[in-house]
Parts: structure tokens; C-alpha cells; sequence
């Protein structure tokens, strides 16, 4: 009978308490996915006002910073849309350092008055600051937030524009992204799916019971109104998306999710500039979280669902720390419970259950605290589902593998990216918006060398890390469970070479 001492039984309530709450943000995308099967009703209305007479006048805002390689694509989408020339206009507010400026300038000297630029010579409020100054030679009724890099399908306003003159409470539209590079590489089809799960899966859901939603920082209508109600674009968070869409929705205004109108965007095409532009949603995310969480708790216009959605939504970049904070202690019990209780719990009928549990709502913790029981479980559902798998063998070979890598080893790399951002808010350092590498872009304007060893040397030190302490916990406390801490080492090694190679 083991009879644990005080400290061995604060580390187990805390690697407890760790889990739960991991598995709670893993419960949470199994009510999203109920609330994804629910009927969407917006789209009923938006038919009853397709039939328009006349339609409102648009402003089309883009904010861009050095991507002239891009923009082209994007304002030859625009002036290819299904809607009436003479009801929108283009106004692009430009940051740039290189030749861009000068390609706007050509693209408004042959379409103007349609297509205006209005040239910055300092970067003030980075996007939020461009898109305030747009604001203020903006004609349009509503407003068509793009990126640089968008491309608009033809229709998308009038999908769009009759949910907003049919509900006047509607603060905003968010269309629904697709991507121009995901087939590019497994890279891209990793980073895709990854989008896919915040960009559509989640919002989509959200908006389809009337829960808070994001906007995800292009492809979305906003109603002018709306954005002037609430004093404009903020550039006191790095997100100043999501910002605004939890301050339109706070102050009484709705907003939905379309999935009839499609923009394209790119995912970013090198590893690295992957890692930056997921430091920087991490960044927003917890910003966001402190600027508005207690808001959200004190907003009656939200039941109590509802106040627990849009604080989850807004937490869901500390579930990287509580993830790094869970190897920790899992190392920490390898090294101080005995060995042979840690094994024989996990092939209880105790342990069986929970590692079931953790597969199914947080699996990376399942592999990590858990590999052997959860290799277990997984060997015999593959077992039970082998007959399916072979009469359906086709769509078995259909499974990309390279994806599912791809997005194992982006995951496990936020562990460090959510644990250096909290270094460099503790430490009061400014986050800088920047923008995100593109295909046609070259990797030198973005990419700081320096910044670049960095982090190749932090994911180097923290796998040599994990490593000596496995050999530390085989010599002293071998446990065969104690496997599960080389899993976040080894993606972290396969991160390192990516930052080189991509």
C-alpha cells in the first residue's frame, strides 16, 4: 500500500487539476461541434432581401505594409465583383517602405475614383491605425474589411449585404475563408486545417447559436454605424480583430458568420513565418482576454453559456501554457512517485478510463503522461474498426499523414511560443504587429536572422532538456509510462530543423 507524503500528493492535485483543465477546453469543442450540427437560419432571411432595388453604397478597406507582390491579386478581385460599379469603392491605406506605394499609385491612376490610396509615412496604431484612417474617406454605409493577400469571389457582397439591411441590429458579417496555397505542401495543408478550426469550425458554430463570435481579420462586412458606436479600431491589442468584434457585441450589437460567402486567403508558405504570425494570434488572444474578460462576465445580454463560451474563446491561447506547465509536473512525478505505482495505476481499470478520457478531449496529454495505456486503447479501437477500415480501404488511403505531422509538430511548437510571449508581456515588451510572409514575397523583408536563431536554439535547448531528464528518470525512477515526455523532445527537434529548412 502506498502511503504518499504531502509534497507527492500537491504535485498530484496539481497535475490533476492540469488535466481537468485541459479537458474541459477538449469538452468545449465537443459542445461546439453539437452546436455545428444545429440548422442555420440567417441564410432564410438574407433570401426574403436578395430581391434589392437598390443597392448600398461599399467601401472596400485594405490595409498593406511592403506586399505589392500581392495586393495586385487582390484589387483585380475586387474590381471584378458581382455588385454595381458605381455603388463601391476601393481605399487602400498603405504603410510601405518599398516599390508598393508605387503600384498603388498606378492602380489608382487608372481606376480612380474607385480605387483611392492614401500613403503613411509611419506605421501609428499598424492596422487598426490604417483602417481608422480609411474610415475617414470612407463613402460607404458598410465596410468590406480585406488583407492584403485576399481574393474575394465575385458574389460575396451580395451574399453578404441583405443580412445586413435585413437585421439593423447586424454589426457585422464574417464570410468564410478558404485558401489559395494550401495544396502547396504539407506544410500548408497542416497550417490549413489548423485555420480551419478557428477561422470556420469554431465561428461557424458559435454564430449558429447566437454565441459571441470573432472576426477573423478580413472577408468581413462591417455596418459603419456599428464601428463609429464603439469609437473605431483600437490599437491597444495586437488583435485588433477579435477586439472589435467583442466590443461591437458587447455593447449590444450581433454579428454572424456566413459560410455562403467565400474569400481566399494564404497560409503562410515557410515554417517560420508560420511561428510568428501563431505568436502573434497568441499575443492577441491573451490581450484580448485580459481587456475583456471581466466585461464578458458582467454583460447581461449574455446568459450564462454564453458568458462561458466567449471566455473560453478568449482562453484558448493559455491551454499552450497549462500544456507546458503539464509536462512539467509530469516530469516532476516521474522523478519523485514510485515507478511502479505510477505503471500499475495507469493499467488499472482507473487508468484505462482516464486515458480514454484524455483521448478523447486532449489526446496530446494522452500521449504524453499516458503513451502505453493510450497505445492500448488505440491498438484495440483500430482492432474493432478494422473491418470497417478495409472495406473502406480507399478513403483509408485518402489519410495524409503529412498533415496530421505537420499539425502534431505546429501544436507542441505553441508550448514555446505561448511561453515566450508571456516572457515578453511580463516584461512589459511592446508587441509589434507585422505582417505575415507571403508566397510571392521575399523571406529577407520579413524574417530577422537573429530572431530566427533564437528560436531554432530555444527548441534545440528545450528538447537536449527533456532528453537528460528521460535519461535522469531511467536511472533513478524508471517508469515504461516516462516514454511520454520524449514526445514534446522529439516534435521539438523536428521544429528546429523545420525553422532551417522551411
Amino acid at each position: 500500500m502506498w502511503h504518499p507524503t504531502f509534497p507527492q500528493l500537491i504535485l498530484c492535485s496539481a497535475l490533476a487539476l492540469t488535466l481537468t483543465i485541459l479537458c474541459s477546453f477538449g469538452l468545449n469543442n465537443i459542445i461546439l461541434l453539437y452546436f455545428r450540427a444545429s440548422p442555420a437560419k440567417r441564410r432564410l432571411i438574407a433570401e426574403e432581401a436578395a430581391h434589392i432595388s437598390e443597392w448600398p453604397f461599399v467601401t472596400i478597406q485594405v490595409a498593406t505594409y511592403n506586399e505589392g507582390d500581392t495586393v495586385t491579386r487582390l484589387l483585380d478581385s475586387c474590381l471584378k465583383l458581382d455588385y454595381p460599379a458605381d455603388k463601391f469603392e476601393i481605399i487602400v491605406v498603405d504603410d510601405s517602405t518599398d516599390e508598393t506605394i508605387q503600384i498603388l499609385r498606378e492602380y489608382e491612376r487608372r481606376y480612380y475614383p474607385r480605387i483611392k490610396v492614401i500613403h503613411r509615412p509611419e506605421r501609428v496604431g499598424y492596422k487598426a491605425g490604417a483602417l481608422n484612417e480609411a474610415l475617414k474617406y470612407s463613402r460607404g454605409e458598410f465596410i468590406l474589411v480585406l488583407d492584403a493577400d485576399s481574393v474575394i469571389e465575385s458574389s460575396f457582397l451580395k451574399k453578404t449585404i441583405p443580412l445586413l439591411l435585413a437585421d439593423k441590429q447586424l454589426g457585422f458579417v464574417q464570410g468564410k475563408v478558404r485558401y489559395i496555397n494550401a495544396e502547396q505542401s504539407w506544410l500548408t495543408r497542416a497550417l490549413a486545417l489548423i485555420n480551419d478550426w478557428y477561422a470556420v469550425f469554431s465561428q461557424s458554430a458559435l454564430s449558429r447559436c447566437g454565441m459571441i463570435i470573432s472576426f477573423i481579420g478580413h472577408g468581413g462586412v462591417f455596418r459603419r454605424k456599428a464601428i463609429e458606436d464603439v469609437g473605431g479600431w483600437l490599437s491597444d491589442t495586437i488583435a485588433e480583430d477579435m477586439d472589435i468584434a467583442y466590443r461591437l457585441q458587447l455593447r449590444g450589437w450581433s454579428a454572424v458568420f456566413d459560410e455562403d460567402a467565400i474569400s481566399l486567403e494564404e497560409v503562410p508558405p515557410r515554417y517560420y513565418s508560420a511561428i510568428k504570425r501563431f505568436k502573434r494570434y497568441i499575443r492577441g488572444g491573451i490581450e484580448n482576454l485580459i481587456k475583456h474578460g471581466k466585461k464578458v462576465l458582467q454583460c447581461k445580454g449574455l446568459n450564462m453559456l454564453g458568458r462561458f463560451e466567449a471566455l473560453i474563446q478568449l482562453s484558448y491561447s493559455l491551454v499552450y501554457l497549462f500544456a507546458f506547465i503539464m509536462v512539467l509536473f509530469t516530469i516532476l512525478a516521474y522523478l519523485f512517485i514510485p515507478a511502479g505505482i505510477i505503471d500499475v495505476f495507469w493499467c488499472s481499470p482507473a487508468g484505462f478510463l482516464l486515458s480514454t478520457l484524455l483521448l478523447l478531449t486532449f489526446p496530446y496529454a494522452a500521449l504524453v503522461i499516458a503513451p502505453i495505456s493510450s497505445a492500448i486503447i488505440v491498438t484495440i479501437a483500430i482492432m474493432f474498426a478494422l473491418p470497417f477500415l478495409l472495406k473502406y480501404k480507399n478513403g483509408l488511403r485518402r489519410v495524409d499523414l503529412g498533415r496530421i505531422l505537420g499539425t502534431a509538430v505546429l501544436w507542441n511548437d505553441n508550448l514555446l511560443n505561448c511561453l515566450v510571449v508571456i516572457v515578453e508581456m511580463a516584461s512589459r515588451k511592446r508587441g509589434e504587429w507585422q505582417p505575415t510572409l507571403r508566397m510571392r514575397s521575399r523571406e529577407d523583408k520579413i524574417i530577422s536572422l537573429e530572431e530566427k536563431r533564437f528560436n531554432f536554439g530555444l527548441r534545440i535547448a528545450s528538447s537536449l532538456i527533456l532528453f537528460a531528464l528521460f535519461a535522469l528518470i531511467a536511472y533513478m525512477n524508471f517508469s515504461f509510462n516516462s516514454i511520454g515526455i520524449l514526445v514534446p523532445a522529439t516534435l521539438w527537434l523536428a521544429s528546429a530543423y523545420l525553422i532551417l529548412k522551411y
